[in-house]
């Protein structure tokens, strides 16, 4: 599912490549390139999505990713950069137990300005 997600992506920066050159300059040449990149990466996944031979698990891993935030990757990349090793190593095990099948339970203290 990662080749999925990435494509996806891809084709969410082609679109805005796209969406600000027409903007910003009424499309431009390079903007018509990657409009047709952008198309023959959507009909890609249109491929993927119709083939036939795919088993119901690929199949339903497939409609999960293309619901899927693609850019929830890259936020929380971000975010784990930010914060300190120990944290990072605590989100990893976190990480661990769910894709394990565990169900974990998440408890917010609110902090008081006393």
């Amino acid at each position: 599912m990662s080749a999925i997600h990435h494509l996806r992506a891809a084709i969410e920066y082609m679109d805005d490549f796209v969406r600000e050159s027409n903007r910003k300059h009424g499309g431009s040449r390079g903007a018509a390139k990657f409009g047709e990149y952008s198309k023959k990466m959507k009909w890609i996944l249109m491929d993927m999505r119709t083939y036939p031979h795919f088993c119901d698990e690929v199949r339903e891993g497939f409609r999960k990713e293309m619901q899927s935030d693609v850019f929830a990757y890259v936020s929380i990349a971000e975010k784990c950069s930010l914060l300190e090793p120990q944290q990072r190593e605590m989100l990893d095990d976190v990480l661990d137990r769910i894709l394990s099948g565990e169900t974990i339970e998440v408890q917010l203290k609110a902090e008081s300005c006393e």
